[in-house]
């Protein structure tokens, strides 16, 4: 049957041809799943090692991936040569033995590195124009901008930021032998011999415009797609009322691999809302004073200003004074980079009993206005200009509406008193009290010392191996493009099992062959929403083995059911479906983590122990990890050992 561009009062023409019936198969020596930050300074470091390289991304790489409209802070970045401290101290912080592991390290090591190469392919770091001369966030001898903290040479302020992604692109571009598959969404991995956990040969995928069938053989494969969203809660419109993560990072990555075979670890805490509740604010776009906003001063209604205290409740009388560190301190950091000792500055934390008291009254307001002159600019026009979520919805559209912030100041948003208090105050994600905004869960892929996986020659970099920012995606995607490359060089491939990629291409086109079936009545967006109600009820606050087990099998069944009830009327449509069945798939994930943590918990009470999970025919089974395995046999005892060994034949 031609495929129909109509159904169900819609009279819209899909504008590309539908090319279901076409295949294109492709040879390369590495494939990178998703061309961010990571998978993008992934490509160009397997590329210049001489290997065949293809990435592949559901958006033009362009802008695509969670750093695609910009970056402002490269933060934590130790391995620059003015850092106060080194990675291998880094490690030993207090915090460090249950927070970091050796992907942390790598990622650490490497990103002075990274940004040396995006400065090098043409991303401007410093303050060529001088706009910020003898201001206390310009590092006169290198020009750089420092962030947080003004004593130290740590994080950075890029001042190009926005444009992060274009120079990786061009770089790409100009690599002869990278190839790039732009709105191609990859939807499963291939296994020599379709078995799982075996060597990784090759991935399948579809075009996003015309439905094109790919078929892609590799001698290794790159997942670089990022963390999990929205399997906790059904949020579309709303999307860029306070949304955090990429809307496009759905769980595709983690679903694949699992499917593969590849053990990971994951777990839901409601410990900070990552802000897909209804009840946010566009983010960085209200009145703040952390991460990006960080050091803004804050007055009350009455126009007094709320005080700042440090890490040890001292008062901080001074605007200048809250980007230095204490005495003991090594430096102070970003709200991503909490371990111990190196918290920076924050407002007083008992700030909502002095707003219960009467001492300040609501709302609060960002005083713009009244901080220093080049530090206003810095916050306004330097951060909230290259951060990617606010460069065009707040910093020009607010600009455009009359916003002056030599003059205005900016609402906080209005909140219970509770809500003020704590260290974090990225007071956009709102009021976590009201309506829970069920926070994404956390997780990984578990791989060696190469970021390669259980699963033979499929490696992985990034937010899917738990390096949250700029910094530590580009960094551990050099040094993984440089381990799977040395992988491709000495792999000699393996052979796609054809009945692995019809069952592929089977499941993926279902949903357009039911068009005219009168059973066919659920759509993409009903389909995620009632699939975020399993995980409210069943994997909320209070968890219990059978509430685990009844969500397990309440997706299942709608995986039997309504999943074979959807439709689709265009490749866009098709997509989404799929990504609602990789939310499927990332859900039962988070219920199989759940259940081996309480069914750990019992079989060692009172013991702290690090757990794995890893599908097993329809279930999953689980297996405790030896504290810091990366460190042991059989591997070097060192960080630094490790490092050097693995990179030892980088040229």
């Amino acid at each position: 049957m031609p495929y129909q561009a109509t159904f169900r009062n819609d009279t819209s023409d899909w504008p590309y041809p539908i090319k279901y019936d076409d295949v294109t198969k492709v040879e390369t020596d590495v494939l990178i799943v998703g061309g961010g930050l990571s998978g993008g300074m992934a490509g160009l470091a397997a590329a210049r090692r001489g290997v065949k390289v293809a990435v592949a991304d559901k958006a033009p790489i362009k802008r695509s991936g969670s750093g695609g409209a910009g970056i402002d802070h490269y933060n934590t970045c130790i391995s620059n040569p003015k850092s106060p401290i080194t990675p291998e101290e880094y490690m030993e912080l207090p915090g460090s033995n249950t927070d970091l592991c050796h992907t942390d390290y790598i990622a650490l090591k490497g990103s002075w590195d990274a940004l040396m190469e995006l400065e090098r392919l043409g991303l401007k770091i410093r303050d060529e124009n001088n706009e910020f001369a003898g201001a206390p966030t310009l590092d006169e001898e290198t020009g750089l901008l420092k962030g947080y903290d003004y004593k130290n040479v740590v994080s950075f302020k890029l001042r190009d930021g926005h444009n992060i992604k274009t120079v990786i692109y061009n770089g790409l571009k100009n690599e002869e032998n990278v190839s790039l598959f732009e709105r191609v969404m990859i939807t499963s991995l291939l296994t020599d011999s379709a078995e799982k956990g075996a060597k990784v040969v090759g991935a399948t995928g579809f075009h996003l415009q015309t439905g094109e069938f790919y078929v892609f053989s590799a001698k290794t494969v790159i997942l670089a797609c990022a963390e999990v969203a929205g399997i906790w809660t059904y949020n579309t419109e709303l999307t860029g009322n306070g949304y955090a993560p990429d809307p496009n990072c759905v769980g595709d990555g983690f679903a694949m691999a699992w499917k593969a075979g590849a053990l990971a670890r994951l777990s839901h805490e409601h410990k900070r809302a990552r802000g897909n509740s209804p009840f946010g604010w566009p983010n960085y776009g209200i009145g703040t004073c952390d991460n990006t906003w960080f050091p803004c001063s804050i007055v009350d209604s009455d126009g007094k200003e709320v005080p700042w205290e440090d890490i040890n409740g001292n008062p901080v009388p001074t605007v200048e004074a809250r980007n230095i560190p204490v005495e003991g301190q090594p430096y102070i950091c970003s709200s991503l980079d909490q371990l111990g000792g190196i918290q920076k500055p924050t407002l007083v934390l008992d700030l909502p009993e002095r707003i219960r008291n009467g001492e300040y009254r609501l709302p609060f307001y960002a005083d713009l206005a009244g901080m220093p002159e080049k530090e206003r600019r810095s916050i306004w026009g330097l951060m909230i200009g290259n951060e990617g979520k606010t460069r065009y919805s707040v910093y020009d559209h607010y600009i455009r509406a009359g916003f002056n912030p030599d003059l205005d100041m900016l609402q906080v948003p209005v909140m219970a008193a509770d809500a003020y208090g704590g260290i974090f105050k990225d007071w956009f994600h709102g009021e976590t009290n009201i309506v829970k905004p069920w926070k994404e869960g956390k997780g990984r892929l578990i791989t060696d010392w190469n970021n390669m996986t259980n699963v033979d020659g499929l490696f992985c970099g990034g937010l899917i191996c738990a390096q949250l920012g700029a910094s530590n995606a580009c960094s551990s995607g050099l040094y993984v493009g440089n381990r799977a490359a040395e992988y491709a060089l000495c792999s000699s491939g393996g052979e796609i099992d054809e009945s692995q990629v019809a069952a592929e291409r089977k499941r993926i086109y279902a949903p357009s062959l039911r068009l005219e079936d009168p059973d066919a009545y659920v759509g993409w967006k009903e389909l995620w929403a009632g699939t975020t109600r399993v995980m409210q009820q069943d994997c909320g606050e209070l968890k219990t083995v059978s509430t685990l087990r009844h969500g397990l099998m309440w997706l299942e069944s709608i995986r039997k059911q309504e999943l074979q009830q959807t439709y689709a009327r265009n490749p866009h449509e098709l997509a989404r479906l799929l990504e609602c069945e990789s939310r499927i798939t990332a859900a039962g994930m988070f219920l199989h983590a759940c259940i081996a943590r309480l069914e750990a918990d019992e079989r060692y009470p009172g013991e702290e122990r690090t757990i794995n999970i890893q599908k097993a025919g329809e279930d999953s089974v689980w297996s405790v990890v030896e504290k810091d395995y990366w460190l042991k046999a059989p591997y070097a005892p060192t960080y630094k050992e490790n490092y050097e060994r693995c990179r030892a034949n980088e040229v």
